[in-house]
């Protein structure tokens, strides 16, 4: 026997005329709920960084508990013996502001102190900051570990661009203005020119450790070699058989 089938009357049957409003009511519902709505309907992150903002080293000074904007390009700033200075690498908010050095103002005694200048010298204290990885890098860029904070040893006329040399490798542009410091940001580390150090300069490092003279250093192998070699003769020698 054929199976039999129910009629389904034509005022119940789902026709596409009727399937349509159906159709456009889940749409409504579901489109405002998809990722892409939704963040075309928030827009921006709040407080989320602009990648396109633009970005620069920024040269400041210290009065001792404040750093403060440097009236002067740091190639035209001499700063005094028993000063500090310090950049920062910072993205620009409003095109114009920059940030300051993060962290603590350094306190010069504890970052000179143990040091002394000699006549025709002075002592400054030097910070460098990199700039924060999230906000203030250029999208894919990574900043060098910081801040950097040392003391340099140099001839009473250097200039600010001259001081940091001697702790770090910036390189200026045409008007004088940090564009790169220690290959960072690396867009920029072949900008512009080097800076190199006024002579006779030297840093914390440099006057504190100094390191061993060659002779110290020959010496210490003769010494040490010396003995060796002579248990070693005696060793192989060994015995005379008669």
């Amino acid at each position: 026997m054929l199976p039999r089938f129910h009629h389904v009357p034509s005022s119940t049957r789902f026709s596409g005329s009727r399937m349509l409003p159906l159709v456009c009511a889940l749409v409504c519902l579901l489109v405002p709920l998809s990722p892409v709505a939704t963040s075309a309907a928030t827009g921006p992150v709040p407080g989320a960084p602009d990648p396109d903002a633009p970005r620069a080293w920024s040269f400041w000074e210290s009065d001792g508990t404040a750093w403060l904007t440097a009236q002067k390009p740091a190639g035209d700033t001499v700063p005094a013996d028993g000063s500090a200075i310090g950049w920062r690498f910072a993205a620009l908010s409003d095109g114009v502001a920059a940030e300051a050095p993060g962290g603590d103002v350094p306190a010069f005694e504890a970052v000179c102190g143990g040091q002394t200048a000699a006549s025709g010298s002075k002592r400054v204290a030097v910070t460098v900051d990199y700039g924060d990885a999230q906000g203030d890098a250029w999208p894919g860029e990574t900043p060098p570990d910081g801040p950097l904070t040392k003391c340099v040893v140099t001839g009473e006329g250097a200039t600010g661009i001259q001081v940091l040399a001697s702790v770090a490798r910036p390189r200026v542009n045409g008007t004088g203005q940090v564009v790169a410091i220690d290959s960072y940001p690396a867009r920029e580390k072949d900008a512009g020119r080097d800076v190199v150090p006024a002579a006779g300069a030297a840093t914390d490092t440099e006057t504190e450790t100094g390191g061993p003279s060659l002779a110290l250093i020959l010496a210490g192998i003769a010494v040490v070699a010396l003995p060796a070699t002579a248990v070693l003769f005696l060793t192989r020698r060994g015995p005379r058989v008669r």
